[in-house]
This record gives C-alpha cells, sequence and structure tokens, in this order.
C-alpha cells in the first residue's frame, strides 16, 4: 500500500512476479492468463516503483513516467534558445520523432513512431515562453499520450549553456505500457540520453549527426 516500495520489496515483486507470469503463461490462454497478467502487473509495480494508479493511468493526468535530464552544451544560449524553439529542428536530433508541425499561436502537432512502428499523434501547446529563461508546454485535454515539461536554459561563465529537462507522460495503460514497451525495445528514458546527445553535437558542429539523418530519409 506503500506509495514508494524499499529496494527489497521491488527485488521481491520483480522475481515473484516474473516467475508468475512465465510458469502460468505457459498454461494456455484459457487457464493461464489471469495469473500472468497478475504477474505482470507484480513485476511492473516493483520496476516501476510507482502507486497503481500512476501505473495504469488511472486519474494520473500527466504524472505516469517522471524524466529529468541536465546537459552542457558548448554553445551560446541565444543559440541553444533558437534551436529549441524551431520545431523542424527536432526530428533532426529526436530518433522517433517523425514530424512536427507548427499550428501556430503556441500550437504544434507531433507525429512518433511508437512500439512496434506505430504512429502516435498529440497536440501540444507551449504554457511559458520567456526568451533565453524557459520553454514549458503541455499536451492538449483530449490527447492520446498526456505529457507536459519544462526546460530550464542557464548561461555559464565560460559561454556554455546548461539544459535542465524534466517531463512528466502518461503512455497509453499508464506505467504498466512504459514497462511493457521498455521490455520490447522502446524505452524513453533511454533514448531521451541518446537524442539528446545528438541534440548536443548538432549545436555544437553545426552538423546533422548520421544516424538521424538516415532515420530522417527513412520516416520519409
Amino acid at each position: 500500500m506503500q506509495e514508494n516500495w524499499s529496494p527489497a520489496a521491488r527485488a521481491i515483486a520483480i522475481a515473484t512476479g516474473g516467475t508468475l507470469a512465465l510458469s502460468t503463461a505457459r498454461l494456455g490462454k484459457g487457464l493461464g492468463i489471469v495469473p500472468a497478467m497478475a504477474g505482470i502487473v507484480f513485476a511492473a509495480r516493483g520496476l516501476a516503483n510507482l502507486p497503481v494508479k500512476r501505473l495504469f493511468g488511472l486519474g494520473a493526468s500527466r504524472r505516469g513516467v517522471d524524466i529529468h535530464k541536465t546537459i552542457n552544451i558548448s554553445a551560446p544560449i541565444d543559440e541553444v534558445f533558437a534551436f529549441w524553439t524551431d520545431y523542424e529542428n527536432f526530428p533532426r536530433f529526436m530518433s522517433k520523432v517523425r514530424e512536427v508541425r507548427d499550428a501556430g499561436m503556441g500550437r504544434s502537432h507531433w507525429i512518433v513512431a511508437g512500439p512496434g512502428g506505430t504512429a502516435i499523434e498529440w497536440n501540444a501547446v507551449l504554457t511559458n515562453c520567456t526568451p533565453y529563461e524557459l520553454l514549458a508546454w503541455k499536451t492538449e485535454p483530449d490527447s492520446v499520450v498526456q505529457h507536459a515539461g519544462i526546460i530550464r536554459f542557464h548561461a555559464n561563465h565560460d559561454g556554455s549553456t546548461t539544459v535542465n529537462i524534466k517531463m512528466s507522460y502518461n503512455p497509453p495503460a499508464g506505467a504498466i505500457g512504459y514497462t511493457i514497451a521498455s521490455l520490447l525495445g522502446w524505452d524513453p528514458k533511454t533514448m531521451m540520453d541518446e537524442d539528446l546527445a545528438r541534440m548536443k553535437t548538432m549545436i555544437e558542429t553545426g552538423k546533422r549527426p548520421r544516424d538521424a539523418a538516415k532515420r530522417t530519409r527513412a520516416a520519409s
């Protein structure tokens, strides 16, 4: 019933849930489906360490999964801020973003490649845009993936810029959907690390990373 489980409790949940899911799945669709699903849920609760409501996305709004990243870029703050405010840059360094369209009035339409190559679309709106300080956004209420985020920019004495990114999102089926997607090789947290590394390279060198360019052509 606790919101956060201890490392020992999480380890027990992951081991017990995984064993239950694997052993009962062999019983077939009739007898094994219920205990197998219970095992998956129990293991997901241990992996995500989130309350049940957030695990399933029930009343969780945009707080299904939280991501916090900080990166330092060897470029002045005006260049970094301008890069992040240009929607056309995102498909160039974000591996799963196929297209971002500026809908005007601070609104944008996103098309992202989800697990299994499925296309996921949503609309987002800027909630705060303070030049050279911060950008904040959230998805519109009817979006399939509910999420919100804030990016803070800090100019350093050596001329570089520190970018601090905080995002919260609620994927389809809540955090359990995120956990299952991670097992299938679609891990947003890992992908963000890779995307930010490509973004850093683009800003510092002015060149698009080769791997991002290949993905863009393939998507087109």
